[in-house]
Parts: C-alpha cells; sequence; structure tokens
C-alpha cells in the first residue's frame, strides 16, 4: 500500500465516525489552547513586572530585615548618615485592612509611606495629589487610592474628597493614581497609600517593612550596595539579619518565581494533552474492535501488518493534528480575550505554540502505536469469523 491509500483508508475511516472523532479530539484541543493561553499570561505578568521594576532605575536598592531584625523608622537617618551617596530614601510599612464606602467593602495592602514615594516609583495621580509633607507632619487620615482600589469602591465617580473608613478610622481621599501595572510584589493599582506617621500610629509601631535607597547615579548603586551590606554587617554582626537587594537582584528572583509559575501552568495544561491522548487510544481500540472484520477482509486480499499498523496510526495522528491546529486557533482568540478579562496582558509565544503542536502530534503517535500494533497482530481466518 503506497501513502495517498494510506491517507484515503485512514480519512475514511475516521470521516466515518465524524462526532465521536470531534470528541476525541476535544480533549487535544483543550491542551493545546490551554498551554498557550496560560504560558502567554505567565509571560504577560513577567514582561509586567520588570517594566515595572525598571523604572525604578537601576539606581534603587532594597533594604529589608530578616525575622527577629529590629527595624524602624531610626533607619532612615541612619542611612543618610552613614552612606552620603544615597540621593533618596523612602521608608514603608506595609499592613492590610479593609477599607469601606457606605456598604462597599474590599480588602486591600495598605502602604504608609513618605511624599517621595511617588517620585522614586514614578506614580502619577489620575486626580488629587499624593501624600505632601504636611500630611506627614500632623499625622493626618488622608489616602491616595490605587487605580483599582478607585474603581471598585466608587466606580467611575471622583472619589477625590469623600472619606473612606480604614484602619477603624475616617480617612479622606486626597488623590487616585494613574494605572501603573505590577509592581515589586502586589500591583500599585490595588494599593492605598498613607501616610508613614499615620499608619504607625494607628498600628502601635514604629516599625518599616522596606526601605528604598536611589543612588545619585547607577554608577553608583553597586558602591552604595557595599556600604549598605557592610553598614548592617558590622551593626547586627550577620551579613543575613538585613538583606540588600539591587533592582537587578529583585528583577532576577521575580522572573525567577514567575518562570516558574509559568512552566507549572503549561505542565498543568499538558496534562490535559495526555488525558486527550488517553482519549484517543481508548477511541482507537474500540475502532480496532468494531473493525476486526475489515482488518481480516484486508489482510485476506494481501495487506500486510505494516499497512494496517500504518493506516490505523495515520487516523490517531490525524485526530490529534487537527485538534491540535484547532487548538492552535482556540487558543489566539482565547489570548484577545484573556487581557480583557484578566485585566493583565498576555504576551503570545511563538515557542509554545511550537512544543503544543510538537506535544499533540507525539500524542497522537505514541496513543496510536498500541491500537495500531493490537491490530495488525490479528489473525486474518479469526478476523473473518468475527461477528462482534
Amino acid at each position: 500500500m503506497n501513502w495517498s491509500d494510506a491517507v484515503r483508508v485512514a480519512w475514511h475511516g475516521v470521516w466515518g465516525h465524524k462526532l465521536r472523532a470531534l470528541l476525541t479530539m476535544l480533549g487535544v484541543v483543550i491542551g493545546v489552547a490551554a498551554v498557550i493561553v496560560l504560558v502567554a499570561i505567565g509571560n504577560g505578568a513577567s514582561s509586567v513586572v520588570a517594566s515595572r521594576i525598571e523604572t525604578l532605575g537601576t539606581n534603587v536598592l532594597f533594604v529589608s530585615p530578616a525575622a527577629g531584625t529590629p527595624f524602624t523608622t531610626a533607619q532612615v537617618p541612619y542611612i543618610r548618615h552613614n552612606v552620603s551617596m544615597a540621593h533618596r530614601i523612602v521608608p514603608i510599612l506595609d499592613s492590610a485592612g479593609k477599607i469601606t464606602v457606605g456598604t462597599t467593602t474590599m480588602g486591600a495592602p495598605i502602604v504608609g509611606t513618605t511624599p517621595a514615594y511617588a517620585d522614586l516609583g514614578s506614580l502619577h495621580v489620575a486626580g488629587g495629589r499624593f501624600l505632601t509633607p504636611v500630611d506627614a507632619q500632623f499625622d493626618r487620615h488622608v489616602a491616595v487610592l490605587g487605580a483599582n482600589v478607585s474603581a471598585n469602591l466608587f466606580g467611575h465617580s471622583d472619589p477625590v474628597g469623600q472619606t473612606v473608613a480604614l484602619l477603624g478610622q475616617q480617612f479622606r481621599v486626597v488623590g487616585v493614581l494613574n494605572p501603573v501595572g505590577q509592581g515589586p510584589g502586589t500591583s500599585q493599582d490595588n494599593e492605598v497609600f498613607i501616610p508613614l506617621s499615620t499608619a504607625q500610629a494607628l498600628l502601635g509601631t514604629n516599625g518599616l517593612s522596606l526601605v528604598m535607597v536611589q543612588a545619585a547615579s547607577p554608577s553608583q548603586a553597586s558602591l552604595v550596595d557595599d556600604w549598605l551590606t557592610n553598614l548592617y554587617t558590622n551593626l547586627y554582626g550577620s551579613p543575613s539579619a538585613v538583606s540588600v537587594q539591587s533592582e537587578d537582584q529583585v528583577l532576577a528572583t521575580l522572573s525567577a518565581t514567575r518562570q516558574t509559575f509559568t512552566d507549572l501552568l503549561a505542565g498543568t495544561a499538558a496534562i490535559s494533552l495526555l488525558v486527550g491522548g488517553i482519549g484517543i487510544m481508548n477511541i482507537m481500540l474500540v475502532s480496532v474492535t468494531e473493525r476486526t472484520r475489515e482488518i481480516g477482509i484486508r489482510r485476506a486480499v494481501g495487506a500486510v501488518p505494516e499497512d494496517v499498523v500504518l493506516q490505523f496510526l495515520l487516523e490517531s495522528m490525524g485526530v490529534s493534528l487537527v485538534g491540535g491546529v484547532i487548538g492552535i486557533g482556540l487558543g489566539v482568540i482565547l489570548l484577545r480575550l484573556a487581557p480583557l478579562i484578566l485585566h493583565s496582558p498576555a504576551v503570545f509565544s511563538p515557542t509554545s505554540v511550537v512544543l503544543a503542536f510538537v506535544f499533540s502530534t507525539v500524542v497522537g503517535l505514541g496513543f496510536g502505536l498500541y491500537p495500531a500494533l493490537r491490530a495488525s497482530r490479528l489473525n486474518p481466518i479469526e478476523a473473518l469469523r468475527y461477528t462482534g
């Protein structure tokens, strides 16, 4: 049997059970589409994290304490006094709480910080203003809302001048930020910013979660890094008491985490391809049983076992390949919808398409091989006698 005859026979075998073939390839379709979409979502998250951190500049360092290390507002003058190359120092106290407007309540990260945070983080207000030195001096109960927080609580209304309940107290909204996307840790669009002194007073602490230190220039960042590392090593007697990370180090850590997450998503999606392959094997075994007599007739008129193997392999691979093509099309369509649903970009990866298609081909070949070999080993005489 030549290849054209084998393809024709395989096509008739599949086309003769259209609904069954469609349902069989459904697992492959879902698997391929899922791999493409989930990898794109993971890549999109990584790209936004990278772009957001890069807006801080390569001269920004992140100083954070290890568990048990005392880390208070005294760090700011301490760093300023000992590290002359520190151009800007921004203390941060992170907390979590509920913010309420009327009957609407939502959880949100609360960031106590200083006015310099807006300059260092390249934040821009869409309305109102950011925190001012006067707010910090008088521990004012004022808040600046991230874009998503504002939208969730106030919809399309202007929140500036409105009152919200936060940390058990009433706060006046003085500003709303432009959307900025993903930042270090959580998205700043989902955060609420209040004066550091106010946050510490309400939380009953003078501690800090983080200090961001900006060097005077990118060329001095490594020097500031060394100074800070040595400074805290001498202070606490251990280099691990306080972590000093550059923008590149934070970016590398977050990128590695995102890549692991992306790989996990892709692996989870690939499981559905394996499930689709099992479905193909199951249907092909059923097909071999149903067509036992047909196989016997073909063998009786001169078909060799290799012809039978080729026929059933082409059928299983045909189902898998068509499912792969449909899955790619579905994945591309879903890529356009994902950003609208998840409010996060999805970065298309040609590699994921190639890998998904190759994997679907391997699935068709691998899971179709056993049924094909089983069909080729049928005894022609017994196959002709088979009545089903």
